[in-house]
């Protein structure tokens, strides 16, 4: 048992005087989105950053997808107001008409149905615009106006 004591001991001691080894060099760096080629169907590959930047007039940096049954949404950081677009597959004009807000306005000639409203104040204004064509809706959620966002709504049907 002494043997085993003076051990143990040895061990800590060891332990406690030995040189604790150097932290890594390597800076974290922040998390960074690749850009995927576009692909078929309603994704986030189809509404790159590059894209939706384009469209809207904002740098954006990179996005993160979520899927959620139908519903596809695409987050992207960089613009300071929150920007996302939001592919919904199987949409009907029911629940298209569920999902809009009270205070929408309807936009005329814009695919099969569509509609813009806006939430907050001149500085911090937040446009969304949405439209549907035949079973799939896209909706648009950025600080970059209507029209930016109808133009952007137009390219992605067209990619999709």
């Amino acid at each position: 048992m002494r043997i085993t004591l003076l051990a143990a001991a040895a061990f800590l001691l060891a332990a406690c005087t030995s040189t604790p080894e150097a932290a890594p060099s390597q800076v974290p760096q922040a998390p960074t989105t690749v850009e995927q080629p576009a692909g078929k169907g309603p994704n986030c590959a189809n509404a790159n950053s590059s894209v939706v930047g384009k469209a809207l007039g904002l740098r954006l940096q990179g996005q993160q997808e979520t899927v959620d049954k139908a519903v596809t949404t695409c987050r992207y950081v960089g613009a300071g107001m929150p920007v996302e677009v939001r592919f919904t597959a199987n949409a009907t004009a029911a629940t298209f008409a569920k999902g809009k807000p009270e205070k929408a306005k309807a936009l005329e000639g814009l695919f099969d149905e569509a509609y813009e409203a806006t939430a907050g104040g001149a500085e911090t204004a937040q446009h969304t615009v949405a439209a549907r064509k035949g079973k799939t809706q896209i909706e648009v959620m950025s600080p970059a106006g209507v029209e930016p966002s109808k133009k952007l709504i137009t390219d992605l049907f067209g990619r999709i």
